[in-house]
């Protein structure tokens, strides 16, 4: 039993390990892109353009991307992926080598495959982590993966920042390959069956087939829609972020670009210490009530936001209030995410697992273009503190409102119900 407990815990670490090299490149490289579009084209629409195409891509890939990983071997699945990863950014490297960075198609369309591969990777990682370590290992392991993201995003500003000024963009495109080539020997040491799945017996199925039924567990749960869509409404109110705070700090407060790097890196220290804290403690009780007061705390931190930027901040204070409001938003992201995300791991059948997260994870996210778009149009033209304080009113509408419309039980943790099970 020593030996099986230890052998798990070997398989967390070469997830890591494989998480840290695929993850670390790409995440400086675009912080660079967006940095780079920024500085040259002074647009925040230009720059929501390139936050849209992960949402669009992966909302076309909706039906395909969960049923591959469930039908295929997921270690063939993610290393595809990678080696998709590593033609397209060969490719990028040498055009903009010969024609440089001005001609934005290129990088768009590089962002379009780098988000083909990362739902291959993301989806089949999630799918595959109750058979990669034991039970008592998934919260640890959970906790972990976001600490781990929240480290990389603390290196990429700081690196990106660094690079952006030392090398020429392609060069780092070909550190990027030598990264990804080390995460794909990484993805091949993983054994993706430490854990035996119980054998379902159900004969072959087409992809579309295999969609359908995914499509049909999670319209069964009154949970898992209930989850769908209030991530769709705050995914779509968190364009406000995503546009707004690189937005502000360049174009408005006028960081230095050393700063804006600092900043950035702030966000993931606060994700860091809450799955810290998250992977020594017991598993949450409730985790869908804690999502949920956590949510909350979101809308109060953009009206928070919205209120102090519209006094005229000398640049300290500026920096101290970006600082404060990253380091919040990085806590409050782990602390709803991971206990979600674990109650999940655990709830759904093993067979479904990559059919149903990527449902949940791609659903979630079909406002977001939408809302990056939007939010692009109204950060040109209005104040920045008026946007946030109405996108927080708004997320504390939507969390008072959507349970009540749902007649959720958020302390039930029951993913289907009898009468569920019987539809």
């Amino acid at each position: 039993m020593e030996d099986h407990a230890k052998q798990s815990q070997q398989q967390v670490f070469k997830f890591l390990l494989s998480m840290l090299t695929g993850n670390l490149g790409s995440s400086i490289l675009t912080f660079i892109i967006g940095l780079l579009i920024l500085k040259s084209t002074d647009s925040a629409i230009q720059f929501g353009i390139s936050q849209v195409i992960g949402p669009l891509v992966a909302l076309l890939l909706l039906p395909f991307t969960g049923s591959m990983i469930d039908k295929f071997d997921k270690k063939k699945v993610l290393i595809a992926a990678q080696f998709l990863s590593i033609g397209s950014l060969a490719v990028y490297s040498i055009l903009i080598y010969f024609q440089g960075f001005d001609n934005l198609i290129y990088t768009y369309v590089l962002l379009i495959f780098l988000k083909i591969s990362d739902q291959f990777l993301t989806t089949g990682f999630t799918a595959a982590i109750i058979t990669m370590v034991i039970e008592e290992h998934i919260q640890k392991l959970k906790s972990f993966q976001q600490m781990l993201s929240a480290f990389i995003m603390i290196l990429s500003p700081l690196l990106g920042v660094m690079f952006v000024n030392l090398i020429p963009l392609y060069s780092f495109v070909l550190i990027e390959i030598g990264l990804e080539i080390i995460a794909v020997l990484a993805i091949y040491w993983i054994n993706f069956q430490f854990i035996d799945a119980a054998s379902t017996d159900e004969p072959p199925e087409g992809i579309l087939l295999m969609f359908k039924k995914g499509l049909s567990f999670v319209g069964k749960s009154k949970k898992l829609i209930f989850t769908l869509f209030f991530s769709m409404m705050i995914n779509f109110l968190f364009g406000a972020i995503n546009v707004g705070i690189p937005f502000v700090q360049i174009n408005v407060l006028h960081f230095p670009t050393h700063i804006y790097g600092i900043t950035e890196a702030i966000l993931s220290i606060g994700m860091i210490l809450a799955g810290l804290v998250l992977s020594i403690r017991k598993a949450i009780k409730h985790p869908l009530l804690s999502t949920w007061w956590m949510i909350n705390m979101f809308g109060l931190l953009f009206i928070l936001l919205g209120v102090f930027l519209s006094f005229q901040l000398d640049r300290f204070y500026a920096i101290l209030l970006i600082s404060s409001f990253n380091f919040l938003i990085g806590a409050v992201i782990t602390w709803t995410n991971v206990p979600l995300t674990i109650w999940m791991t655990k709830e759904i059948p093993i067979q479904l697992q990559g059919r149903t997260f990527h449902l949940l994870n791609t659903g979630g996210q079909l406002l977001t273009p939408l809302g990056i778009l939007l939010f692009s149009v109204l950060f040109d033209f209005y104040a920045s503190f008026i946007i946030f304080i109405i996108a927080g009113i708004c997320i504390l509408l939507i969390t008072i409102i959507y349970p009540a419309i749902f007649k959720i039980d958020l302390r039930d943790t029951t993913l289907l119900t009898e009468k569920e099970k019987a539809r």
